[in-house]
């Protein structure tokens, strides 16, 4: 008998319904794979050793404030006389706002500021409903901020009478501001840090895009998206280094960071200048969560699973397609599973592969249909706020063989799209090893969407080549 190892793959989703509740277990649906992998084939099985959560958000983020990893205490940037902007994600993101905002408005009150707001950081995300807001901001915090005259405002883009022009990035971005945020004294951004394939999350991109106009966002993104510089884990990379440039040219401050663990707990909270407490936090993640390129690789085959704080959408949860990338030799087989369960929201309701049909148009992927792709970027054909997602992943398609896991539910929008999909783990991992043949590498990534391989970190300072694929 062959010895075998037992894999045990996340496969995991928030609740339809629901949206930024990742801290409540009741509303995430859990599961979890099975699969029998030949250990002949293994060539590794990278589960992350991840650090114990934070006990008390709220008293965390009081600490941090008062103990910044760079800069001025946040009691010191705020007074009577300064204004303050306090911009967070959406409702898409998973950092628990509602248990941020307490320390937050703690020290508004215990200073005497007189004239702040929040502001969502939309992007080109629709706004949130009042439920969303709710849920995120919490009712105890949007009570408060009403009793300390605090207003709530969203990103909305494409209306030019709310934004403020600010200048140009030395990479040509032209950028405009959200009025709320222009008009401040003093910027913070709450947000989750993370390695992706843009670079990072957090930090700077809470004001690009999420708080500036269309144009600002479609010149960032059409310019920066498809660079080979541009992937998981590069700082130093050209789309994130223009978003933390504009970050501050629009006077961003100071960034409060979180990182996530693989449950929604908040695991490190740091808060200082930007962009350097951003950076720290980064490097936390990355500490935890990058591992050491597999020896023997590269892998012909990589097994992908994706966990509830980041799924509710293909779109959102499929950025592990990028990561996994490069460990994956081109002509390898990327096996990703997600139930992608979908998502009702009041501007209508998404199925679990909603927005992954804008690729229908360029199917098959292959280099011919690529290269259109990049003719209608050129020619701003292609919106590339949902670009910057689905273009990466047909990209990589384009070089290798994707194979989604998902419901039955999503099976006959997978088809007709162009995307391989199956219910079977099982059957999509034998139909890879048919493919690839007796003596296939297969590697393990529960947590796709987070985890990396460390030599493709890429910070400021560093020195280092592009890293797209393989190597």
């Amino acid at each position: 008998m062959t010895e075998s190892y037992r894999a045990t793959i996340p496969y995991e989703s928030l609740d339809p319904l629901t949206i930024g509740s990742a801290d409540d277990p009741s509303k995430i649906y859990r599961d979890e794979l099975q699969l029998e992998i030949p250990r002949k084939n293994l060539l590794a099985a990278l589960y992350p050793d991840e650090p114990k959560a934070l006990d008390d958000v709220t008293a965390a983020t009081a600490q941090a404030l008062e103990q910044p990893h760079s800069g001025p205490r946040f009691s010191e940037l705020i007074g009577p006389d300064k204004s303050l902007a306090i911009v967070i994600d959406n409702q898409f993101r998973p950092t628990p706002t509602s248990k941020i905002l307490p320390a937050i408005l703690d020290a508004i009150e215990a200073h005497g500021v007189k004239d702040a707001r929040v502001v969502c950081a939309n992007g080109k995300v629709f706004p949130m409903s009042e439920s969303d807001t709710e849920q995120k901001l919490g009712q105890e915090n949007l009570a408060r901020m009403a009793r300390l005259g605090i207003a709530f405002h969203q990103n909305e883009p494409r209306d030019q009478d709310k934004y403020s022009w600010v200048g140009m990035t030395s990479r040509g971005t032209p950028v405009w501001l959200h009025k709320e945020v222009a008009g401040s004294d003093v910027t913070l951004s709450v947000g989750q840090a993370q390695s992706n394939h843009w670079g990072a999350g957090g930090g700077g991109k809470l004001i690009l895009p999420g708080v500036v106009s269309d144009e600002t966002i479609e010149s960032n993104h059409c310019a920066f998206v498809m660079s080979p510089a541009t992937h998981y884990g590069a700082m130093a990379g050209p789309m994130r280094a223009d978003i933390d440039e504009a970050a501050e040219l629009c006077g961003l401050m100071a960034t409060l960071n979180s990182v996530l663990d693989t449950r929604g707990r908040v695991s490190f909270m740091n808060f200082g200048l930007h962009p350097d407490a951003h950076r720290e936090a980064i490097r936390f993640f990355n500490d935890v969560y990058a591992y050491e390129r597999p020896a023997g690789g590269p892998a012909d085959i990589a097994i992908c699973g994706v966990f509830a704080p980041t799924d509710h959408l293909f779109f959102h949860t499929g950025w592990g397609c990028m990561s996994s990338d490069l460990v994956v030799r081109d002509g390898g087989t990327l096996i990703y599973c997600s139930p992608s369960l979908g998502v009702n929201t009041h501007v209508g309701n998404f199925p679990g592969f909603a927005l992954m049909d804008l690729m229908k148009p360029y199917m098959p992927p292959n280099a011919a249909n690529l290269e259109r792709i990049y003719r209608d970027i050129h020619a701003r054909k292609i919106e590339m706020w949902a670009g910057c997602i689905w273009v990466p992943i047909y990209e990589v398609m384009a070089r290798k063989q994707l194979h989604v896991v998902t419901r039955e539910e999503n099976l006959e929008m997978a088809k007709d799209i162009g995307i391989e999909a199956t219910t079977s783990l099982d059957e999509a991992f034998a139909a890879a090893m048919a493919r690839h043949g007796a003596d296939a590498k297969v590697t393990v990534l529960p947590f796709a969407r987070y985890q990396l391989p460390r030599d493709a970190i890429r910070m400021p300072g560093e020195e280092k080549p592009a890293l797209r694929a393989a190597e």
